[in-house]
């Protein structure tokens, strides 16, 4: 005998087979959504800091780049590869101005000099790009920026694109430093981004920022050119006789025929200065050994703790005016 299905598990059940359609229909809008609007509203950062450089190259869409500013320049709904070329120099100026960048805590630029790239295959042989095709379409746009006179302690990156992008754009960053990688994701929320180098107390750096200092504030020292042979074995002739004491023969000098100068210093002393230089020259590059190896450990101990602090670097930072 089957069990007796009230009216009130009746109506559940009713009301349950009229909302599942709609819930999936709602899911479905959503994976569709994530699945074609995410792209468009992420772009990609990759820094390199170096001692005296600081390398930044961003990856926007096409769509990204046109609200930056205006591309589509004959109002068609397309964009030429003429179009994009023309647009760059405002692109440009357009970033300069809106991520702000201070460098050593002084403020700085992005760099006078950038470079662009589109990063699909045949730009020169691309038709008119549609709407559609604005966002899979990607432009990398790298900035160089040298520091003169010192070293790249620290830098500060402030976005001021959300206004124009929305608030669903994110960019994530990449900076990448001695073989290290550390992930930044910069959003609406979290604009900022200040960077360590720890160059200023990197012993490979400092030791190199001497060489070159000395070498462009003091000339090298000329080598002193050596004396001939003939007249240092002359000379040394003439010093013996002088050191040999009263009553001792001269044998302990070698000498030659009569009227001709002796050639060689005395067998004990020549004996001596040959075996002492050997082991002076071992015993620097034992402490040149000790040292490099005291330097490396320094090196590794100053990367893990590098990557012990990466949680608290990001410190807000009052935007430049």
């Amino acid at each position: 005998m089957k069990p007796r299905i009230t009216d009130h598990e009746l109506t559940n059940r009713q009301s349950l087979m009229r909302v599942l359609p709609l819930a999936f229909a709602i899911l479905a809008c959503v994976i569709h959504h994530s699945a074609h609007a995410h792209p468009a509203d992420q772009s990609e950062m990759r820094v390199r800091p170096k001692p005296h450089q600081l390398e930044i190259r961003l990856t926007f869409n096409i769509l990204t780049l046109t609200r930056f500013t205006g591309i589509d320049t004959d109002g068609d709904r397309k964009i030429s590869m003429a179009e994009l070329t023309a647009a760059q120099p405002r692109i440009g100026t357009y970033l300069n101005q809106h991520i702000h960048v201070e460098i050593n805590r002084q403020k700085a630029m992005l760099g006078s000099g950038v470079r662009f790239a589109p990063v699909w295959p045949d730009t020169a042989q691309t038709p008119p790009m549609t709407e559609i095709d604005y966002a899979a379409r990607n432009v990398d746009v790298t900035f160089v920026q040298t520091i003169e006179g010192k070293v790249l302690e620290d830098f500060w990156l402030g976005f001021e694109i959300f206004e124009q992008t929305g608030p669903m754009q994110t960019i994530h960053g990449v900076f990448e430093q001695d073989g290290q990688i550390e992930d930044v994701t910069f959003s609406a929320q979290e604009p900022e981004y200040l960077y360590d180098t720890g160059f200023a107390d990197d012993p490979f750096v400092q030791e190199e920022e001497k060489k070159q200092k000395s070498g462009l504030t003091a000339a090298p020292a000329e080598e002193m050119p050596a004396r001939p042979a003939a007249t240092l074995a002359a000379a040394s002739s003439y010093a013996a006789p002088a050191a040999t004491a009263p009553g001792k023969p001269a044998a302990t000098v070698a000498s030659g025929p009569a009227g001709s100068p002796a050639v060689k210093l005395a067998t004990p002393i020549e004996t001596k200065d040959t075996a002492a230089a050997p082991s002076s020259e071992r015993w620097w590059m034992v402490r040149a050994v000790v040292i490099m190896i005291m330097l490396v450990i320094g090196r590794k101990l100053q990367l893990s703790a590098r990557a012990r602090l990466v949680s608290t670097r990001r410190r807000p930072r009052p935007r430049p005016r």
